[in-house]
């Protein structure tokens, strides 16, 4: 059976509520590649306990803000009352070695 993937995603929601596709999740212990005899002749997606597990932590760091509001708060407060200092050759130093493991 040949499946036309041009138009993947356009057809995403027909694929979602056809009854043919089985999911069925897998414990990862369980490596036995026997046939279901409940599932339908139709197509099967498998994940593993791991893929399972990765999919949960994507939704929850989804949720998760990439900004340390705490970080922010202390270095802004550091900035106004003067506190707040640059090491200049530690910049250059860590500039040079972002630049040199973009090269190699």
């Amino acid at each position: 059976m040949a499946n036309d993937i041009t138009s993947i995603n356009s057809n995403r929601s027909q694929l979602s509520s056809n009854a043919s596709n089985t999911v069925k999740i897998r414990d990862g212990a369980d490596s036995s590649g026997g046939s279901d005899s409940s599932a339908a002749s139709g197509d099967r997606v498998t994940l593993t306990n791991t893929a399972s597990r990765l999919q949960n932590l994507e939704q929850k760091l989804s949720g998760a803000s990439p900004i340390d509001a705490e970080r922010v708060a202390s270095v802004q407060k550091a900035i106004s009352s003067g506190e707040y200092s640059v090491d200049a050759d530690r910049v250059a130093d860590k500039m040079l070695a972002f630049e040199d493991n973009m090269i190699s």
